[in-house]
């Protein structure tokens, strides 16, 4: 049995909706705040006080695809923002294993200039159910590693590289 969230690095959770939804047993025990919901309707916890929501489907549709590809900028962005912040962070989804896990991938990729292949496998050494079978978000993953690195997006402010300037 997979515990509801892994720390994947510090104060950076992944977790499925039972940890968003435990406020006792997880959410208040590393005192999280700030939650990105990646579903369109798994409901907040009313502790939460940051609350974001990315309203995609865990269905294979390339609509769902497409809609994560096209949002990843602003998402990694604002992950990056209240990563920053120094809050601690649940990103969660229905598993944890899917989108949740492409938006921390992506995260990852802008925070510690890794590659997409880096991103994921670093994830699945912390929380082994992510990604399986495979990863459904992958076109997304690599879709916005494409775009930063090849400098076709505005590099994100707050990453490891300008934080450290």
């Amino acid at each position: 049995m997979f515990p509801h969230a892994n720390e994947i690095i510090p104060r950076m959770w992944l977790g499925n909706r039972y940890a968003a939804s435990n406020e006792d047993d997880f959410l208040l025990k590393h005192n999280i705040t700030t939650v990105f919901n990646a579903s369109k309707d798994i409901p907040f916890h009313d502790s939460v006080k940051m609350r974001y929501r990315i309203a995609v489907d865990d269905n294979l549709r390339p609509s769902e695809i497409a809609n994560m590809t096209k949002w990843a900028p602003e998402i990694v962005y604002t992950v990056l923002k209240e990563y920053n912040a120094g809050k601690p962070i649940l990103v969660h989804c229905a598993a944890g294993m899917q989108r949740s896990a492409a938006i921390v991938a992506m995260f990852l990729i802008a925070y510690k200039h890794m590659t997409a292949d880096e991103a994921m496998q670093y994830i699945r050494e912390r929380r082994p159910i992510a990604f399986t079978p495979a990863p459904n978000f992958e076109d997304s993953i690599r879709h916005f590693e494409y775009y930063y690195y090849n400098d076709l997006i505005p590099k994100i402010k707050g990453s490891v590289t300008e934080a450290s300037q």
